[in-house]
């Protein structure tokens, strides 16, 4: 009987895979993110002076040929004359092509290649402008100051992934949801990755609830008009 199960074995396993990947979907379908590119520049957005900024060449030769990118630079508006500028917060929106490994990527990985000590990551929830409450990732970490022995200079960034169908805030998520799609419905989601960020240190007298303030009030007010929510 065993030997007979073991005869048996083999084009049975075959039968079954081949059956398969006759009902796989033989032809992925790209399904363009739901984040647009476009972000609000000059004053158009209230309270902030939005300046568009340029990827680096660093970013370029990382990621593949066909990665495109939207990048900006907000500044709060003062309220009297005399108020103290805040830094800028950076807004990078960066697409995916055809070869997602290397056309998209999470500050988890890109950060301390800039130098960034002790990057660390928690979940965090916005309410937005609209009143619509989303999961980002939060990350902080900290750079030495050169020009100030024993001082640092520390980063707050948020960030989440936007496709055609989902968001999600985590690079886990987004890969069980994107292996899901091709296999199970032969759809191909092209992620959009959004991120914000600014800095901080008391040397520079702002404090890190300040600054954390700020940035989620810029994404509060911009994520409404980034996402194309009515097609999700």
């Amino acid at each position: 009987m065993k030997s007979l199960f073991k005869a048996f074995l083999p084009p049975v396993v075959t039968i079954l895979i081949l059956s398969c990947v006759w009902i796989l979907p033989r032809q992925n379908e790209l399904l363009e993110s739901r984040l647009l590119p476009d972000m609000p520049l000059g004053y158009s957005l209230p309270g902030w002076k939005g300046v568009k900024t340029q990827e680096s060449e660093q970013e370029r030769q990382i990621l593949a040929a066909d990665t495109r990118f939207s990048k900006a630079r907000y500044t709060r508006l003062s309220r009297v004359p005399w108020e103290k500028q805040s830094p800028a917060v950076e807004v990078s929106i960066v697409y995916s092509g055809q070869d997602m490994n290397n056309s998209i990527h999470r500050p988890e990985r890109c950060l301390p290649a800039q130098g960034h000590l002790d990057v660390r990551g928690r979940e965090s929830e916005i309410t937005l402008a609209d009143g619509r409450v989303v999961k980002l990732t939060r990350l902080s970490s900290r750079v030495p100051m050169p020009e100030q022995k024993g001082a640092r200079l520390h980063f707050i960034h948020y960030y989440l992934f936007v496709g055609n169908k989902s968001i999600h805030h985590t690079h886990m998520a987004r890969n069980l949801r994107d292996i899901m799609d091709r296999i199970a419905i032969g759809q191909v989601q092209q992620w959009a990755y959004f991120q914000a960020g600014t800095c901080w240190a008391s040397e520079l007298g702002i404090s890190e609830e300040e600054a954390d303030h700020r940035l989620r009030l810029l994404i509060s007010e911009l994520l409404p008009r980034q996402i194309d929510w009515k097609a999700l």
